[in-house]
């Protein structure tokens, strides 16, 4: 048996961060100096686009210019800076238990308890989001890190059958086989940030439908050009900058709750554990790589046949038939990480002023839905395993050693 602690300290790391964002509340025309009906042909620094429709999000208001011309620069893009400056750390707990092949038995045992922690991927494609609390939105798990990892290994020579029934048939049939196999577990990974397949979310509007010269109900107002589409003024853009802000935890998000979709697929995760956030300004709470893949649980076995060639055993013929995920074990590989906040504006006509069960009248004509103005996660796979590691395979073959 054999113990032992591992750890390591990496310092001056590469990260890459960009330096040339549109800073926060950029995007809100009210907050430029020159108002929010600035000329831009008139006041250089004017952020407004005369070309667009200027939309509500909550306090504030939407419609300027792209990006590119809200950078401290005019005519740059994104102006990547790698730095040696990120840190990463292991410490693991690591046991090994082996037993030496001994009356026709071997087996071997390892188990490691740890954990690795830096601030971005790697200096190619990690970039530290820059013009945010460094470690509270950068430091956290490795993208490769898992905390447990257990794998078990044996060889087993079965006894011959010959030591009782001494002649050749049985030597030939019953003799020399040998059973091996490996059992294997470990937690999962980070569900990383990014684009589908990636962590990722939005936070939407909504729009209904009213008849013209009715009113819209409170939260929302008619669409500019519009008399009959009411526009919820719910906010979208909370940062108004190039970083956008992230969502809030209310629990522990790997902690299961049982909840399963309407095929009976149990979650990977706890969904409700992620909420929009409620005030502009806002940047978020959510902790890089928080999130975890599924487990891995596998068992391998494979039994081998050895027929001696001749005198003295220098040449062979060895039968093998090998079962990898011997008991079919489904093993996930990821899960939906896609999430999509937004405002419910689900309606239905009104007959003679009456609304279906469960709706409320918010028009003479229209009626809201029983979740109608909440503010929901709308995308029902979020969190639901999405794709599977391969089933039980077999495979035979023929060997022949000399």
């Amino acid at each position: 048996m054999e113990l032992s602690y591992v750890g390591s300290l990496a310092r001056h790391l590469g990260e890459r961060r960009n330096i040339y964002q549109a800073p926060d509340n950029a995007h809100f025309i009210d907050l430029n100096p020159f108002g929010p009906n600035c000329n831009i042909q008139v006041n250089a620094g004017c952020t407004r686009n005369p070309f667009s429709t200027v939309n509500i999000n909550g306090p504030h208001l939407t419609g300027v210019l792209a990006d590119n011309f809200l950078r401290p620069y005019k005519g740059y893009g994104d102006i990547t800076v790698a730095t040696w400056s990120g840190t990463s750390n292991y410490n693991g707990l690591q046991v090994q238990v082996n037993r030496r092949y001994t009356r026709g038995f071997e087996y071997g045992v390892a188990y490691t308890w740890s954990k690795t922690f830096d601030y971005s991927k790697d200096d190619d494609t990690g970039d530290v989001n820059y013009g945010r609390p460094y470690k509270a939105f950068n430091y956290g798990p490795a993208d490769f890190d898992q905390t447990h990892i257990f794998a078990f290994n044996y060889i087993y020579e079965v006894p011959r059958l010959s030591r009782h029934w001494n002649n050749r048939l049985a030597k030939l049939l019953f003799d020399n086989y040998q059973i091996s196999g490996t059992t294997s577990f470990a937690t999962g990974k980070p569900k990383t940030f990014g684009s589908s397949p990636g962590l990722s979310w939005s936070f939407n509007g909504a729009t209904y439908t009213i008849k013209s010269g009715e009113s819209c109900t409170a939260g929302f107002v008619l669409s500019p050009g519009s008399t009959t589409t009411c526009t919820s003024t719910t906010i979208t853009d909370f940062t108004g900058g190039d970083i956008a802000a992230r969502p809030d935890l209310i629990c522990n998000p790997n902690k299961t709750t049982g909840l399963k979709d309407a095929t009976g697929l149990a979650y990977a995760i706890n969904p409700a554990c992620f909420v929009k956030h409620g005030t502009a300004g806002s940047i978020g709470g959510l902790q890089r790589n928080l999130i975890r893949q599924p487990s891995i649980f596998n068992n391998d076995i494979a039994l081998f046949k050895n027929i001696p060639l001749g005198e003295g055993g220098k040449r062979e013929v060895q039968l093998r038939w090998e079962v990898y995920n011997v008991f079919n074990h489904t093993n996930f590989s990821d899960i939906n990480g896609s999430m999509t906040f937004a405002i419910n504006a689900t309606t239905a006509a009104a007959t003679a002023g009456t609304c279906p069960s469960g709706y409320s009248l918010l028009t003479p004509t229209v009626c809201g839905g029983p979740d109608f103005g909440k503010l929901l996660q709308t995308n029902a796979s979020f969190g639901l395993p999405r794709t599977a590691r391969s089933g039980r395979v077999m495979q035979g073959s023929v060997r022949i050693n000399f």
